[in-house]
């Protein structure tokens, strides 16, 4: 091995030339701590460590056990592989070379040194270099030991001489187990070692030789050349391939910078379309805004002239009883008459609708959809029914004294059916839309004002009763699996908007304070969004109905028996008290129940072919309906103002629901 490093003023090969040898093929910088693997590929211990870590962890690797060199991808096993992934790379060897090959490239402001003084522990530079020896000289050495010993040699003065060329591949590469120089080589197994490697685990092998028969072996049958001609083929394919792929990502930036300017022109489109949108909608808003708004000012109106009417008469009467004007106080008696009767009428057809309007914004936005489906949805007019003023109650006649009169009977069998329907629970929206549960199809679907069903939902289980969450959002208790449904209602569509799956079923449900309340088979519970349980009420035998009373927030449970002196309706208070309304009897295997804003409660008879209402304590109770009205096995019900929505399940009505008003 040579000494010392190459001169600032004459280059080395190795340092000029081939620098980049040196480099780690992974981070693309200078070797650091250099190993290589049984494919002769050298890297820095630390990327080589982190590439075996990264590898057998994405599991590209044989069962964690190996790993594929990053250069050749010839896969590689370790000694221990039930060694830690990190500690993988300490089993493989240092590359001694490579590390003599840096420490030479790396003294670039050092001169040669001699090798006789270096060995005598002194520094002097040397002067000149012996090829057969390769060795460096100072004069002084080379005159009192070099010359007296080798008169024929071929000595050169590098510091006068431009052929000096030297390459640190004079250092010797060691073995690593032994630390002697790897001189042997054998062919049947492929290894390169020392002689002590050799004699211990090679010597039974046939084809063993030194490194320099070898080598002169595979000069003289030119299987170099041979190999070298093939690597500068593969160089100059591997020149091609980084072309073609240069190509490729130059095609993808542009690729790229086209779907950009897409995007934009899109979004330009879109900022167009939507204003464009937004502009029709709120045409309609408008629209719809004048409408209810002209309604209410032209009730208002009704009032305020009839009011001042009334007003007239009463001063115009006192005027006239006081002056004894018996013709006028005869005709403006008459005229009380006529208006007392018309407000009658005003305050009648008043209360019969009397809710709070509003407007609001219904769309429904498909995130999943093409661009040509989105929308900005419509302008909807939603009415809440409510309770009629104080003021007006002595001139309104209650719910509790009117009659059900049948006013309109809606088909709701689809095509798609695939039997005849069984209506367990339903809901009337303050628009006149109606939400229906049809058990035997496993479906809920949209009724129109119009009585049309616009769409139809497949619900994973039976479904059963419904209620209310908001103005556009629906719930239903299923069974097999229990759960819940919430569905969102706009228009023309229902689309589940999220889905309570619970371990017991759901038959009975109603949303109290941002949480259901359903029945179950023995109990009554509560349930949040993410599915908690909560026993509010146990062993209640089969409960298929519920409702709750929006002014007190107790709730009213329907028990499905017929035993004589059981429960069939209950009342369950905020704080879970728990009372009996109303034995079985008159109501047999009570089912779906409801309330109206005067809090009168109203009962299906399933088995009884009834329709109750009773009083929220209890005390008053007369029937509605009756078999003789055609009531066979009524199951679900609903009331919105004035309006009653009943379904049947028996074989002849099954296929349709029935909607009431209460005059």
């Amino acid at each position: 091995m040579a000494e010392g490093g190459p001169r600032p003023d004459t280059p080395s090969v190795d340092g000029a030339r081939s620098s980049h040898l040196l480099d780690c093929p992974i981070c693309l910088e200078q070797l650091r701590l250099p190993k290589y693997l049984p494919c002769l590929h050298t890297f820095c211990e630390e990327c080589l460590s982190l590439y075996i870590v990264k590898e057998t962890i994405s599991g590209k690797s044989d069962n964690g056990t190996s790993f594929t060199c990053p250069v050749c991808r010839k896969l590689t096993h370790p000694v221990d592989t039930s060694e830690d992934k990190k500690n993988w790379v300490q089993q493989f060897p240092i590359d001694s070379n490579a590390v003599e090959r840096i420490r030479l490239a790396n003294q670039t402001t050092e001169h040669y040194q001699c090798k006789p003084c270096h060995k005598k522990g002194r520094m002097a530079t040397a002067q000149f270099w012996c090829e057969y020896n390769k060795s460096f000289f100072c004069k002084s050495c080379k005159e009192e030991h070099h010359d007296m010993v080798h008169t024929d040699c071929d000595i050169l003065n590098i510091m006068v001489s431009d052929k000096f060329q030297f390459s640190p591949e004079v250092s010797i590469r060691k073995c690593d187990k032994h630390k002697e120089r790897m001189d042997c080589y054998c062919q049947d197994h492929r290894f390169l070692g020392c002689s002590k490697c050799i004699h211990v685990d090679h010597r039974k092998c046939e084809d063993v030789s030194t490194t320099e028969e070898y080598f002169n072996t595979l000069d003289k049958s030119s299987h170099f050349e041979e190999k070298r001609k093939s690597l500068k083929e593969l160089v100059c394919t591997m020149d091609s391939l980084m072309k073609e792929f240069s190509l490729q990502i130059q095609n993808t930036t542009d690729s790229k910078d086209a779907v950009l300017k897409s995007l934009d022109d899109l979004q330009e489109r879109i900022i167009k379309w939507v204003t464009k949108m937004k502009s029709e909608v709120m045409d309609e808003l408008i629209t719809k805004f004048k409408e209810e708004h002209e309604k209410l000012r032209v009730s208002s109106q009704k009032c305020e002239r009839l009011k001042a009417a009334m007003e007239n008469t009463l001063a115009l009467s006192a005027t006239a009883q006081q002056n004894k004007d018996h013709v006028s106080a005869v005709l403006l008696y008459q005229r009380a008459q006529a208006e007392i009767e018309s407000c009658k009428d005003l305050l009648e057809e008043i209360s019969n609708k009397f809710s709070t309007t509003t407007l609001e914004h219904e769309f429904h936005f498909d995130v999943s959809g093409q661009v040509a489906s989105l929308s900005l949805g419509k302008v909807a007019v939603r009415k809440q029914p409510r309770s009629i003023p104080v003021g007006l109650k002595a001139l309104h006649r209650p719910f509790s004294k009117r009659e059900l009169k049948q006013i309109r009977q809606v088909y709701i069998r689809c095509p798609s059916d695939s039997s005849d329907c069984s209506i367990n629970g339903l809901v009337y929206l303050s628009d006149g839309r109606i939400v229906i549960s049809d058990y035997a199809n496993k479906k809920l679907k949209l009724i129109n004002i119009e009585g049309d069903v616009v769409d139809e939902m497949k619900v994973n289980g039976y479904p059963f009763d419904m209620c209310m969450v908001d103005n556009t959002t629906v719930a239903v208790g299923i069974s097999r699996p229990g759960g819940i449904r919430v569905v969102k209602v706009t228009s023309s569509k229902i689309t589940l908007s999220s889905e309570i799956n619970t371990k017991v079923d759901c038959y009975g449900i109603v949303y109290r304070d941002g949480e259901f309340v359903v029945s179950t088979r023995s109990d009554v519970v509560s349930v949040t969004n993410d599915g908690t349980i909560h026993k509010l009420l146990g062993q209640t035998g089969y409960i298929y109905g519920m409702c709750r009373d929006p002014i007190g927030k107790q709730l009213f449970l329907t028990h499905y028996t017929d035993c004589k002196d059981s429960t069939a309706v209950s009342r369950l208070t905020a704080d879970d008290v728990h009372t009996d309304l109303l034995k079985a009897g008159v109501v047999k295997k009570a089912y779906g129940v409801d309330m109206d804003v005067e809090r009168n409660v109203y009962v299906c008879g399933d088995t009884s072919n009834n329709v109750m209402q009773m009083s929220w304590d209890g005390s008053i109770i007369r029937e509605l309906l009756t078999e003789a009205d055609g009531t066979v096995r009524p199951r679900g019900i609903f009331v919105c103002g004035d309006k009653v929505v009943v379904s049947n399940v028996s074989a002849e009505k099954r296929n349709y629901i029935h909607l009431f008003q209460l005059v």
